[in-house]
């Protein structure tokens, strides 16, 4: 089981990280942006398709804590909008209270290839792709 770190959430509120089960990550796209090309994956090349999802199965294979205890390599943590150019945050409001994560795709764009998303229930609900 993962630490019980303490995180803030928009309202600045602490919160404690959930429990994490040592299972592998899922993905789920249920909460994916669709209201612009800014974050969408269709807009990059085939080739970096193809390499950002061969890294997400490679990911998949892993633990929440396999990823967060290996932050060098995948840059795991949690977001802190006001240091990010979209200091709203996700535009859907299911997502705003909820604890948002992102990750590189390492071998991706140079490895600038970054995935934002929400984490819950031992899924990674995948909102943006930051080329």
């Amino acid at each position: 089981m993962a630490k019980n770190k303490k995180w803030k959430n928009k309202s600045n509120k602490i919160i404690p990280e959930p429990n994490i089960p040592d299972e592998k990550i899922k993905f789920s796209f249920k909460y994916y942006d669709v209201s612009g090309k800014k974050y969408c994956i269709s807009c990059e090349s085939k080739k970096n398709i193809a390499k950002a999802l061969s890294c997400l199965r490679e990911i998949s294979q892993k633990t929440y804590n396999e990823i967060s205890n290996n932050r060098r390599t995948y840059r795991f943590h949690s977001v802190d909008w006001n240091e990010t150019t979209e200091k709203s945050g996700f535009p859907d409001t299911e997502t705003k209270e909820l604890n948002a994560y992102q990750f590189s795709l390492v071998g991706v764009n140079s490895s600038k290839a970054r995935i934002f998303g929400v984490y819950a229930e031992n899924v990674f609900n995948i909102v943006w792709f930051d080329w």
